[in-house]
Order: C-alpha cells, then sequence, then structure tokens
C-alpha cells in the first residue's frame, strides 16, 4: 500500500477521533485531547490516506526546545502491516529534525511488538519503563529515545 501523507488541521478533527476509535478502541483519546493537540503551535499531526483517498492511519508529535515527543501512531487495522505505521513515524522525525529537536521520545505498551520493531528499525532504544502507564488494560510503558541525527533515515514531510 502507499500511503499519501498530509498535515492534519482542526478541520480534520472528526478524521482523527473516527480513526482514533478504531485504532484504540480500549482507550482512546478524546475529542477534546486531539482538538488541543492539533491547536498547539508545537505540535503537528499528519494523516495517511490510501489509495482511494480513505484514511488509514495518523500520527502527531510535539516539540519543545532540544526534544521531541511521538505523542501518537495509530494505523487501521485493515492497514497494518503495508508500510503506513513507518511512512507517518518517518514524516514525525524528518518534522521534529527541522524543529530543531536533538533526541526523541515515546512510550509504548511492551504488548505492542510490531511499533516496538519499527522504532528499534529506526534508531530508538529502550531507556526504561513505567509501571502502569497505560489503561484499559493496565500495562507498563516502554520509554524509547532516539538521536535525531540518524532516527529515521527516509523522512518524508508532506
Amino acid at each position: 500500500m502507499t500511503a499519501e501523507l498530509r498535515v492534519a488541521t482542526l478541520d480534520d478533527l472528526q478524521i482523527l477521533v473516527d480513526l482514533e476509535a478504531v485504532t484504540f478502541p480500549e482507550d482512546p483519546w478524546t475529542p477534546f485531547m486531539l482538538a488541543d493537540e492539533l491547536s498547539s503551535p508545537t505540535s503537528r499531526y499528519w494523516i495517511a490516506t490510501n489509495e482511494a483517498g480513505d484514511p488509514v492511519g495518523y500520527g502527531g508529535v510535539k516539540v519543545g526546545g532540544d526534544q521531541a515527543d511521538v505523542m501518537t501512531i495509530g494505523v487501521a487495522p485493515h492497514a497494518r502491516g503495508r508500510g503506513v505505521g513507518r511512512a507517518i513515524l518517518d514524516a514525525l522525525l524528518g518534522w521534529a529534525r527541522q524543529a530543531g529537536a536533538a533526541d526523541i521520545f515515546l512510550d509504548v505498551r511492551p504488548s505492542n511488538e510490531g511499533a516496538i520493531a519499527l522504532y528499534n528499525s529506526r534508531g530508538f532504544v529502550e531507556i526504561g519503563r513505567r509501571p502502569r502507564y497505560f489503561r484499559n488494560p493496565v500495562e507498563e510503558a516502554v520509554e524509547m529515545r532516539a538521536p535525531l541525527t540518524r532516527a529515521g533515515a527516509k523522512t518524508t514531510t508532506k
């Protein structure tokens, strides 16, 4: 699948709400949380669409000084394993680098082995654990970090 990426705006709120519901049904972000992220001048979100133009994923990053945080990456279940998450992550890494961040951080469920493999492929390493970080179900978070000088060798910032 070739994913087309575009920067999300507040006008895309319902698209993100709908994707959030199918990608994280056990613990979705609220529309208010997503609107807050889309409105933040320190955040950038992307929407991925398939060949038919249907939204199949999204992701966001926040930059503060020389550090950035991957806020979320979600890919619709039917589009997983097709490079959508990788394309989104590469866009996040590229924008964070352009915004001046030297390092990027994220939290991921240890049960999300596919995401961890993707992050490792882009230079992320585990730096710690946060007990009881996620809910529904309760699970610790794997904290990961990557230097932006080499993370995400292939970047796309459409």
